[in-house]
């Protein structure tokens, strides 16, 4: 994925529903689940997607879950029966699944979408050239929902409308804060006589009104289906204890943390086999000003859309509003973040020849970019990802630390059109060829007491960033 494409999407997952990271995991592989069922007429494999577990390293858009509780229930509730718990700004659903009946298949097709909205992939409709904005249907049948047996959970709930589209209950949910957190809205379709749910989500630049005008203009056809089932089948069912064995690996592997000298050392190089690169870092110095750091120039600046809002006239960083957040991705906290710049002198050496790896690789250059990591020590004496996170809010629209990536490069090779948009921080290099550059990232200043940088490392891009077998550089002396 291109790294422009790659931070869009980050962009874009940010702006999504106020929900809780755990919930927005489950939502994601709900959503894998209902986008499968309809790519296919036969069995269900209502497996857990593994981009659900790995949310904090990659991200992916907010999708839809709809829970299950219960055993059967009389048929005469129809298809199924839900709950709801409404308090203190949140709401709750699950569902009762009625077993006798057998499940049927469902689509459902917009007849009317706002101006300037089309198609962008299969249940997403974008509006012209504002990519990743606009609604999302998502159809659930009574298989989807009982592949889930979790509860979905909606916070910061300003308002929960209930009333009557295409005869069925609708509830459209609304959120506090709207334009602060530039949130959107989310409608339900309810039709447990018929055996599906139907969840729009409209993102902020959709108003609640359009999203009722497309609920109201669904075409949804029911199909029956003999190959749907509650029941999986043996295969089905290793496989399922197979992915979750996997995914507790996974999790067990990321947990593990890193010791202390696993960590490269300042001034020391890290070996990237993989890619065949080396990277050493050789020194890092705050400054107040981007324009005291030695050679900056703004054509080393990926995007000076994102930093020319932020830059005061004597080069340092303007405040923005930013929100602590909890490893469940709930707002602990919201303050004024001063951010200074950190700038890391690298270098990088190719020393494995495109050409010569075994695989079929069509890499043809070499990674410069690198994204800041902060980590904590542990009681063993590892250290691992950091479980609090800090976000700017919404409607700040700051990007400048989007990924915690640098936004500078010092010697960038593809400096303009498709180039620079795709590879700005690439460079073709032949074998034993190396670069001595500097990156410059945005980093607030209260992550870096008194200029400490111990619980801050570096991720470079070429190690592959897998979170169960980190490569870290330090930017300081590790204790």
């Amino acid at each position: 994925m291109s790294e422009d494409r790659k931070r869009l999407e980050e962009q874009v997952l940010k702006q999504s529903i106020p929900i809780s990271r755990i919930t927005e995991d489950k939502i994601q592989a709900a959503y894998d689940i209902v986008r499968a069922k309809s790519r296919q007429k036969a069995k269900v494999t209502p497996m857990r997607s593994r981009r659900s577990l790995r949310h904090v390293w990659a991200a992916g858009l907010a999708a839809a879950l709809i829970a299950v509780s219960g055993l059967g229930v009389m048929a005469s509730m129809g298809y199924f029966t839900k709950n709801v718990q409404e308090a203190d700004g949140k709401v709750s659903y699950s569902f009762e699944v009625n077993y006798e009946l057998k499940p049927v298949e469902v689509k459902a097709e917009p007849t009317y979408l706002p101006e300037g909205m089309t198609r962008q992939e299969e249940g997403k409709y974008f509006l012209d050239g504002n990519y990743g904005h606009g609604i999302s249907i998502m159809p659930m049948n009574m298989v989807n929902i009982d592949a889930q047996k979790e509860m979905l959970d909606f916070s910061r709930v300003e308002q929960v409308e209930k009333t009557t589209i295409q005869n069925m209950e609708a509830h459209i949910i609304t959120y506090q804060e709207r334009d602060k957190y530039l949130t959107g809205e989310d409608l339900f379709l309810f039709n447990p006589e018929d055996g599906y749910v139907i969840r729009i989500f409209g993102d902020n630049a959709v108003p609640v009104e359009e999203v009722k005008k497309v609920a109201e203009g669904l075409k949804i056809t029911v199909t029956e289906n003999e190959d749907l089932t509650y029941a999986l089948t043996p295969e089905e069912r290793q496989k399922q204890a197979a992915a979750e064995a996997d995914d507790a690996e996974w999790e067990n592997l990321v947990e593990k943390g890193v010791a202390t000298d696993q960590i490269t050392k300042l001034g020391e190089t890290l070996k990237c086999e993989g890619y065949g690169a080396s990277y050493t870092v050789n020194e890092v110095k705050i400054y107040d000003s981007l324009f005291d750091v030695p050679g900056y120039t703004e054509q080393g600046v990926y995007d000076m859309e994102r930093l020319s809002p932020w830059l005061n006239a004597d080069g340092t960083h303007k405040p923005y509003q930013r929100m602590h957040l909890d490893q469940e991705g709930e707002i602990l906290e919201e303050t004024e973040a001063a951010p200074k710049f950190l700038a890391v002198q690298v270098t990088a050496e190719q020393y494995i020849g495109y050409n010569e790896f075994d695989n079929e690789t069509t890499q043809d250059s070499t990674a410069l970019d690198a994204s800041l990591v902060y980590v904590e020590k542990r009681a063993d004496g590892t250290w691992n990802f950091k479980k609090d996170s800090y976000e700017a809010v919404p409607s700040e629209r700051y990007e400048l630390q989007m990924d915690h990536s640098a936004f500078y490069l010092s010697q960038p090779e593809n400096v303009s059109g498709e180039g620079r948009m795709h590879s700005f921080f690439y460079r073709s290099m032949k074998k034993g060829e190396s670069l001595d550059y500097t990156l410059i990232f945005a980093v607030d200043a209260d992550q870096m007491p008194g200029g400490s940088l111990e619980n801050i490392v570096l991720c470079f891009n070429g190690t592959g960033n897998d979170p169960t077998n980190p490569m870290w550089s330090a930017l300081t002396e590790m204790k």
